[in-house]
This record gives C-alpha cells, structure tokens and sequence, in this order.
C-alpha cells in the first residue's frame, strides 16, 4: 500500500458564471416592458368595452366641456352657434347635414330644394310675398317647406321614457313608463346629451331610456337635474349607438330669444298637445322681458296656442333654431308660454358638464335709476321681491324689501351679475351676502352668513 501521504486527489474548483453584460440586462428590460405594456393596452381597451357591454355605464366618462356662449339682450346675441358652443368633438361626431324632402304632388310646382330647409322656407315666404296675392298651390308650398324644416329639426327629438313606481288601492307597488320627450343639446366624443324636463323621483325610481329619431332606442342616465327650472339632461353613450343612428339625429341648434319679436312665426314640436311627437304652428303675441323668476330674471315669449295637460315642448324660428322652451306651467291664460332660451343656457352648461348650480332662493329686480329714486338709494344690487318658503335665503334670515350689494365681498350690481356669481359657486357652501335694509333712518348695511344648496 502507499503511504497515505501519497494518495492521489482530484481538485475541482467551481468557478461562477460568467456576468450578463450590462447592455444586455437593458435590452431585456426594454423589452419585457414594451411586451407588457402592449398587454396591458389591449387588456384595456378591449376589456373596458367588453365590461361596458356586459355590466353598462352609469356615469360620465368625457372630460370634454360643453359651452353654450351667452347671448347679449342688449344686442340680440350670436344669430349662430359656433363649434367650440356645442363642443362636439372629432371623434363620435353625430351632427349631419340637413335632409331634404320629396315632393308627394308632381303637379305643382315646388320650390327649388336646397340643402338647408329653413333657407327653402325663406325662399318661399319671400317668393309669396313678391308676389303679392298668392294663391292656394303658394300656401300649399309654403307649409310644406315648413313641414321639411320641422322635419329636420324633429332628427334633434326624442321619445323618453322614466320607470316608476305606483300603488294601487291595496298598498300593491307596481312599476309602469311615463313617456316625455328630450331634445339632443349637445355631443361630445363619448356622450350625446339630452334635454328633458325634469320629473321627480323618475331619475332615481329606475330606468331610463330614450328613443331616437330613426326609432333606436338606447339606455340613459342622468348627467345632472335643475329642479328648479325644471329640467334635467340625460346622457346615452355614444359607444352604443350604430352609424346609422349617428347619421340620422342631429344636435339641435340653440338660438338667441333675444332676437324674437311679436308677430313672428314658430313652430311648436315635442309635446305641444299634451302627445309626444306632435306639431303646431304659432305666431308670437308678446314677449315679455325680465320677467322675475328664482334666482334669475327671464324673457317669456307669448303665442296664441291654446295650453293641455301635459304640454311641453320647444320654440323654434324659421331658421329651425331653438328659442324657448315650455310646459304647461308657464302657460298664462290658457296659452303656451315659453322662457327664452338665452335665458336658461348657463344652466344647461353647467348640467351638460355635470354640474350643480347654487341656489339661494330668492326673486328680484335690478335696481335701476328709477328703482333707486323711488327709494331714495344710491347703491346698484338686486331688490329682492320675495324669499322662497325654507330657501337658503329666507333660512339665513334674508326678507323681500332687501337690496343684496354683494357676495362674499364681490359685487352685485344687477341680477345678470347674481345669476353668474351663483352659477361659478359650489352648492353646499356657506358664503356671506350684504343688503341693505330699511330701517327708520333709512337703508342700512347688514350681513347675513348663507348656505347655498343645489338647485
């Protein structure tokens, strides 16, 4: 045997593995990150629609902004809309252009057809007045140009329908439809909106829907409600509707009320019967200006259409623009009778952009130079004529006879000015309103702390 000392020995030696380059770890970095960024992409885009069809969409997903530039009543304000007014974007576009309509007589003589029926009805009017004595194939004409241009309009129509709740004479509850009807304001990439009036309890008791002017009825929710107006918009997504919905409807042109005059021609659509999807002719009787309302001095246009049940609807002018809008309350002696539409359009940018509007609760007028001589009173403001019954105003301890001067120390020199400054506020906020009030010496300057809900 060998000694021991001289046994043979395998060495092994275990050397590490050589290291990655570094330019090789930031390849693969870059390229795993390219790999599950594309994953995730396409997990979004296609799960967002496919969770949208399966489970729907109960809130607004555009970050888009609706704007409805004012109209001056000194100046009759914009004859039209601009792009940036009804904000409709690139993407999902619903507005076409206008169609025409097919002569039903081939034995008379029809006016020469053009793209645009409010300018075919021009052409007739001014055709029949040239000529003087018209006869009955004029009139004839002359309506069915009217009849094209409130077809166009119609397209801007819908049908709505609110679930609600009843009972019966046992204590039972049961669900039946109440029908209204909308007119599209606006379209955004995402969103179509609809103005509607405002029914209580029917945006919250269940479901709504709304049907399009081809007969397309889509799912709606509530974009944000006016109860004091009366109003309310609603929203259908535009991911839902097919391209033939989206090339028949068309968002409504919303015109300047304040360019209105007695003795000119409207017609009614909507529900002016008291039936939706009816029609009327009118002509204005009266336009009444600055007439007080809540928190807000409005124009009422007067026409000699008798008033039902249940009528609501909207004005619109020879050049298929809307001008007022009107139910059944605004009705004076038995007529219809419809706020302008100037009047009322700071409200709906605010609820198409899903906003509320401070409400303060109060009626009034502008001082002006004879208000101010009648009561012996140098300051601007807003005299209030009355306090809403439990309205922020009345609560805070306001009463008719005050002059509001100011808003959290910014002045109110008229009721424009009180209608803005509430419009750029938060509901549910306590703010600080100055008045003046009479007293035996006299006006005299007090402060009340108000809190301001939503309209």
């Amino acid at each position: 045997m060998e000694p021991a000392d001289n046994k043979p020995y395998i060495r092994e030696t275990i050397e590490g593995k050589p290291p990655t380059p570094l330019w090789k770890k930031l390849l693969l970095t870059v390229f795993l990150a390219l790999v599950f960024g594309a994953v995730a992409a396409i997990t979004f885009v296609f799960g967002k629609d496919l969770a949208a069809r399966f489970i729907g969409t109960t809130e607004a997903e555009t970050a888009e902004s609706v704007i409805f530039p004012p109209d001056d009543p000194q100046h009759g304000g914009s004859e039209s809309r601009t792009a940036e007014e009804s904000a409709v974007a690139t993407e999902g576009e619903v507005t076409t252009e206008a169609e025409t309509t097919d002569s039903s007589e081939p034995t008379e003589e029809t006016p020469e057809e053009t793209e645009d029926p409010a300018e075919q009805l021009k052409a007739m009017m001014e055709s029949m007045i040239a000529a003087d004595q018209p006869d009955l194939a004029d009139i004839r004409l002359l309506y069915r140009a009217a009849s094209s241009l409130a077809a166009d309009v119609s397209r801007s129509l819908t049908a709505v329908s609110f679930a609600r709740k009843g009972q019966d004479a046992f204590g039972t509850e049961y669900t039946y439809d109440e029908q209204s009807f909308g007119i599209i304001i606006a379209s955004t990439s995402r969103e179509i909106l609809i103005l509607t009036p405002y029914t209580e309890n029917a945006l919250t008791d269940g479901s709504v829907s709304v049907k399009f002017y081809n007969g397309t009825t889509a799912n709606a929710y509530a974009k944000s409600t006016d109860k004091v107006s009366g109003l309310a918009v609603l929203a259908v997504t535009v991911r839902g509707l097919d391209d033939s919905t989206k090339e028949k409807i068309k968002v409504a042109d919303l015109g300047s009320s304040y360019l209105c005059s007695v003795g000119q021609p409207v017609i009614a659509l909507g529900a002016p019967t008291g039936t939706s999807g009816s029609l009327r002719y009118s002509i204005l009787t009266h336009v009444s200006e600055d007439v007080a309302a809540v928190d807000n001095n409005i124009w009422i246009l007067h026409t000699d259409m008798t008033s039902f049940d249940g009528s609501r609807g909207v004005l619109v002018d020879l050049n298929g623009k809307v001008v007022g809008w009107f139910n059944e309350s605004l009705a004076q002696n038995g007529l219809i009778g419809a706020v302008g539409i100037s009047d009322i359009k700071s409200y709906l940018q605010n609820m198409s952009n899903g906003l509320s509007t401070a409400y303060l609760g109060i009626t009034g007028q502008s001082m002006t130079t004879r208000l101010k001589e009648q009561l012996s009173v140098k300051e601007d403001g807003v005299f209030v004529l009355s306090c809403l019954d439990d309205g922020p105003a009345m609560t805070a301890g306001l009463m008719s006879g005050d002059i509001i001067t100011a808003i959290s120390g910014e002045p109110v020199i008229n009721m424009a000015a009180l209608r803005t400054r509430l419009l750029d506020m938060n509901t549910e906020q306590t703010v600080k309103i100055s008045v003046l009030r009479r007293s035996g010496s006299g006006y005299q300057p007090l402060e009340f702390d108000v809190h301001l809900e939503q309209r």
